[in-house]
């Protein structure tokens, strides 16, 4: 059976005159819906670069969730307080996050901080679209499983674009482990791609990185989160 590429560009398929007018017809929309939705997204960065104090359209964070373990004794090991300075649930959904009225949010959640991470999305002022699976190259720890993925949450708020039609990612990422919490680069990178042109700024940073502004206890500075 002959296999139709999803860009269209190689090994076409033996078609008549009249279904390449149509493949061609439907693949100049495609282009055509993916040329508009360019131009939005840059005519939306230069709006939110223009504003007097500064918002973004981009938010990628991954919050030092506190999780307490089931034992003070035994179970510390497990628990992210005993790597880096945690925050508890209230004062994550206080942060009053820089987000343009138009903005895109990648959360980062592990399975048991699943209900936390969706109530701070929704505190934060954004809604759950849907979301990336991260999938590790070692099995960690857990109660109920022993949890070799993470979750990164996509909420919006206002009216920004999703992704144009055929250059989605797929939805799994499969990456190596790094040190402890620490998320895999090619997320970062994907998030670059899908919005190359608007203000993009990383919470809770473990480093400074070209084309992003950057907010944490591990960065040198950034700009001021005040608390609800």
């Amino acid at each position: 059976m002959e296999r139709l590429l999803t860009n269209g560009a190689e090994h076409q398929p033996r078609l008549s005159s009249s279904k390449k007018r149509a493949w061609a017809r439907d693949r100049a929309a495609i282009e055509a819906r993916q040329a508009r939705r360019a131009e939005r997204e840059r005519e939306l960065g230069r709006k939110q670069l223009a504003m007097p104090e500064k918002r973004y359209g981009v938010i990628y964070a991954d919050p030092p969730w506190r999780f307490q373990p089931y034992s003070e004794v035994t179970g510390m090991s497990r628990a992210a307080a005993n790597h880096y300075p945690v925050m508890d649930l209230a004062a994550i959904k206080a942060l009053r996050v820089p987000a343009a009225i138009d903005c895109v949010l990648f959360l980062w959640a592990t399975m048991p901080m699943l209900p936390q991470a969706c109530s701070v999305l929704g505190e934060w002022g954004f809604q759950y679209k849907s979301g990336f699976v991260w999938i590790k190259d070692r099995i960690g720890t857990g109660y109920w499983a022993r949890n070799r993925h993470e979750l990164l949450l996509i909420g919006t708020r206002g009216n920004v674009p999703a992704p144009a039609q055929g250059t989605q990612y797929d939805s799994v990422i499969e990456a190596a482990v790094g040190k402890h919490s620490a998320k895999p680069v090619v997320a970062r990178k994907m998030i670059e791609v899908m919005y190359p042109t608007l203000p993009r700024i990383e919470l809770f940073a473990r480093e400074r990185v070209e084309g992003w502004d950057a907010w944490g206890d591990e960065v040198l500075s950034g700009p001021a989160l005040p608390f609800r």
